[in-house]
C-alpha cells in the first residue's frame, strides 16, 4: 500500500465513522423525542386549553387540546373538550366526529347531549332527536337535556310534546327562568 492509499484508507474509516456517529445521535433523538411525547402532561394541557377558552383563545384552546388527544385518544374527556372547542368555532362536523368516538369509548348522557346539539345545528332533526331520548334514558334527572329536547320540539313543530319537556325542566330545576318563560311563550300559542 502506497502512502496515499493509506490516507484514503483513514479518511474513509474516519468519515464512516462520523457518520455512524450521526445515525446513532438521530437514533438518540428519536428516542429522546418519544419519551418527551410520552412526559406530557395531558392535566398541565388541559388546564391551559381551558385557560386559553376562558380568555377567548379558541385556536389556543384547540391546539392545546389536539396535543393531548393526539397523545392519549383513549381519554374520552379528552375527545369530549375538543368537540366543545370546535363546536364553538362553527366546527359541528369535526366536533360530532369527536363526540361519536368519545361515545364509542364510554356512553354516557352528556355525549348524547353534545351529538343531538351537533346534529341539530347540522339540521338533522330526526337523528338529533333519537340522541336527545338516549341521553334521557341515560340520565332522567338532568334538566339542561329536557330542556333543549324541548328546544328541538318547538323547532320541529311538536309544540305539545316540547310543553311537557319544558314542564319535566321545571320539575326537576323549579328556577330555570329559561324553561319558564318558553313555556309561556308555548301556552300563549
Amino acid at each position: 500500500m502506497t502512502i496515499m492509499q493509506i490516507i484514503l484508507l483513514a479518511a474513509t474509516a474516519f468519515f464512516a465513522y462520523k457518520v455512524y456517529e450521526h445515525m446513532q445521535g438521530l437514533q438518540d433523538t428519536d428516542a429522546n423525542e418519544h419519551s418527551m411525547l410520552e412526559q406530557i402532561d395531558i392535566d398541565a394541557l388541559v388546564d391551559e386549553a381551558d385557560k386559553a377558552y376562558d380568555a377567548g383563545r379558541l385556536l389556543e384552546a384547540r391546539e392545546l387540546l389536539q396535543k393531548a388527544y393526539a397523545h392519549d385518544s383513549s381519554i374520552p374527556e379528552l375527545a369530549n373538550r375538543l368537540g366543545f372547542v370546535l363546536s364553538a368555532m362553527g366546527n359541528h362536523d369535526e366536533a360530532l366526529k369527536l363526540y361519536n368516538e368519545s361515545l364509542r369509548l364510554r356512553e354516557e348522557d352528556v355525549t348524547h347531549l353534545a351529538i343531538a346539539s351537533q346534529l341539530r345545528a347540522l339540521g338533522r332533526l330526526d337523528e338529533s332527536q333519537d340522541h336527545y331520548r338516549r341521553a334521557i334514558e341515560l340520565d332522567a334527572n338532568y334538566e339542561v337535556t329536557y330542556f333543549n329536547y324541548a328546544n328541538l320540539l318547538v323547532e320541529m313543530g311538536e309544540f305539545d310534546q316540547a310543553k311537557a319537556m319544558y314542564q319535566k325542566a321545571l320539575e326537576i330545576a323549579p328556577d330555570l327562568e329559561a324553561a319558564k318563560e318558553e313555556l309561556e311563550k308555548l301556552d300563549g300559542r
